[in-house]
């Protein structure tokens, strides 16, 4: 296995100065860009101007990357040149700027993608402690739980996240500075990290994407058929259609670390066509909302053995996927545009 100190270092020395310099040059010619991109809808009759928006998505997240490397300087300056790195003040500081980071890219795709956001029980992530165990779909929904937390609450958060994320300059700097966990793939089945991570958490949120993967149609298939060779008697209680089967280690690690938190469950659909490139170029811009439920379970109904534990997660994993089943949205028609995150009541079927 690699060593992730060296990684890091290469990481640091490449993406990173690409970033400083690299984005202020795409800036200066981003002019032409925009009128390339204009061409291009004309010349394809695109009325929605897909590729502009797309590219001004593209320049947004630019805009906000390289802004968050800029600020990361003075940071480290202020905490001694790292000697005070780990100290109150300045997790709340970095955390505050990874906060802003993700709300502003996710405000950027209402703004340039058209995406609207019809939100459920958002205020559920209010209090803590928690685990937040969300369905990922795409790209953007790597934001939501920041998104939320960020709306109804102060706390900050704790991800586990794939250590692939880290090759974004912003992730890899603030998510190392501020306590998280990047997962690497083949590393075995050490949760020794994650259990640490929560364990320390005190009354900071923790989040977990338990899917570890997006779902694609190949993907499901594949992953799908695995699990009910590997552990048939879970295959026979789920019956997914648009979720993938939890990945147990990461959030069994989370509830040992931290037994007392309760654990909010978030389903969306709507943002399915944006898990790669190529279906994003195809289906700006959204035309439909996107739809976001949450749940909460109380940490004194979550069993205290492992496998009773595991069968509670999956039965809310599946009412999941049942209400992504029951909600999941199409090309449709779009709604108040005024509302680009509308509450709405809750189920009275919950």
């Amino acid at each position: 296995m690699a060593d992730p100190k060296r990684n890091r270092l290469i990481r640091r020395l490449v993406m990173t100065p690409a970033v400083v310099v690299g984005v202020p040059l795409v800036l200066i010619v981003s002019p032409l860009l925009l009128v390339a991109s204009l061409l291009v809808d004309l010349m394809t009759g695109s009325r929605q101007c897909s590729s502009t928006r797309l590219l001004t998505m593209v320049l947004s997240y630019l805009i906000y990357e390289w802004l968050g490397v800029i600020v990361a300087f003075p940071l480290w300056v202020a905490t001694g040149f790292g000697l005070f790195m780990a100290s109150k003040w300045s997790r709340r500081a970095h955390y505050s700027v990874q906060r802003w980071w993700a709300v502003g890219l996710f405000k950027a795709v209402g703004r340039c993608l058209g995406a609207l956001f019809e939100i459920e029980n958002g205020d559920l992530v209010a209090t803590g402690p928690i685990i937040i165990a969300a369905r990922h779909a795409s790209f953007f929904d790597a934001l939501l739980p920041s998104v939320l937390l960020s709306r109804y609450s102060d706390m900050p958060a704790r991800h586990v996240l794939k250590r692939e994320l880290a090759w974004d300059p912003c992730l890899d700097i603030y998510g190392h500075r501020h306590p998280n966990h990047f997962v690497a793939r083949g590393s075995g089945n050490s949760t020794d990290p994650i259990e640490a991570l929560a364990s320390t958490a005190g009354s900071e949120a923790l989040v977990i994407f338990p899917e570890g993967t997006f779902r694609t149609a190949t993907r499901a298939n594949r992953i799908l058929e695995k699990f009910a060779t590997r552990e048939p008697e879970r295959a026979k209680r789920l019956r997914l259609s648009h979720l993938l089967p939890v990945r147990p280690l990461g959030i069994e690690a989370l509830m040992v670390g931290c037994p007392d938190a309760d654990i909010v469950f978030i389903a969306h659909t709507g943002l399915e066509p944006f898990g790669s490139l190529r279906t994003i170029i195809a289906n700006v811009p959204f035309t439909a909302p996107v739809r976001v439920k949450l749940w909460r379970i109380p940490a004194n109904e979550i069993p205290a053995e492992a496998d009773q534990r595991l069968a509670v997660i999956d039965q809310w994993w599946q009412r999941m996927d049942d209400w992504v089943a029951l909600n999941h949205i199409g090309n449709g028609s779009r709604p108040d545009a005024s509302k680009p995150i509308r509450p709405i009541g809750p189920d009275p079927g919950a």
